[in-house]
């Protein structure tokens, strides 16, 4: 009973865990040891063991998210969340869920919101829970919830509430692939040049262990000017390829069988111009990348834990 309720679940809380962290591994510890609480309880009580579950999850991951809240602010430049393929780790198997086809984006955004305000709207916007259920998990009066999911959705704005083109937009990112990989062929940059916004934004995450650029880099000469230069230095010669991330398409550079490199495109609504680009380049965040797979699998109790 117990095992099925881990392999019915355990999605749902990885999306919930990862999509508030930004981390698979923060994620997955974070779902093992609610299970491994929750082992402990009479499960009679429990009227509703997904709400349950989820009351625990996040309640978990604002403890986190509290505690490592000095640790994230000296961080070595931005912080982007890790990045995931969508044949690797994110899994969102659960019918309830309304999965954002808004891609890595709308992760980095949530990440922007406090804790409190992130887990109101998941809990919300995608797990589909009532106000009143928030209310309970978060130790919150249900007026209060409104008002936090209302902010946090002004927010998170247009990536919450703009209707996706689709069909326009499935081609333009495809254009922008299209046109990366001729760029790091050939060295020409304008056509990818092109499809950016005039004042967009580059942000890249190396933490310290590797280049990147420590601040964001914004507008389109100096973005322009940022890909030149290290296509100068070969670092775009070869090893891209494109993938799928968070839905859409992305671009990774592959080293000796190695992730070092991933480009994750914001697009505007309409897909017409790129907004934002974001270079994950911390080792850290890419050793999960593809490589993995989630653990869907009934747990297994070794030394008094689930690890």
């Amino acid at each position: 009973m117990l095992d099925e309720l881990y392999t019915q679940q355990k999605p749902m809380l990885f999306g919930l865990a990862y999509r508030m962290l930004g981390g698979a591994a923060d994620a997955e510890d974070i779902v093992h040891d609610v299970f491994a609480q929750y082992m402990a309880l009479d499960p009679g009580r429990i009227e509703n063991a997904r709400a349950y579950l989820a009351k625990m999850t996040a309640n978990r991951c604002i403890n986190v998210l509290n505690s490592s809240r000095r640790k994230r602010e000296q961080y070595a430049g931005p912080w982007l969340p890790e990045p995931l393929a969508d044949n690797g780790p994110f899994a969102l198997a659960d019918p309830a869920e309304r999965r954002e086809d808004i891609g890595y984006a709308y992760l980095v955004l949530l990440q922007q919101l406090s804790p409190l305000e992130r887990a109101v709207y998941l809990l919300k916007e995608t797990l589909g829970f009532e106000y009143r259920d928030i209310a309970g998990m978060l130790d919150r009066t249900e007026l209060s919830c409104r008002k936090t999911f209302s902010r946090a959705k002004g927010k998170m704005g247009l990536a919450a509430s703009v209707p996706q083109q689709e069909d326009v937009r499935r081609a333009a990112k495809e254009q922008f692939v299209d046109a990366f990989l001729r760029a790091s062929d050939t060295g020409d940059f304008k056509p990818l040049i092109a499809l950016l916004l005039d004042e967009v934004t580059l942000v890249s995450d190396g933490g310290g262990k590797v280049r990147a650029a420590h601040r964001p880099i914004v507008g389109i000469r100096r973005v322009g000017a940022f890909f030149e230069g290290l296509a100068a230095k070969g670092a775009f010669r070869s090893g891209f390829k494109p993938v799928r991330i968070h839905g859409e398409p992305g671009l990774v550079k592959m080293v000796d069988g190695r992730v070092t490199m991933v480009l994750c495109p914001e697009w505007e609504p309409d897909g017409s111009r790129i907004r934002s680009l974001y270079l994950i380049l911390n080792p850290d965040k890419l050793i999960r990348f593809i490589r993995n797979s989630p653990d869907t699998s009934p747990f297994r109790l070794r030394s008094g834990s689930m690890r």
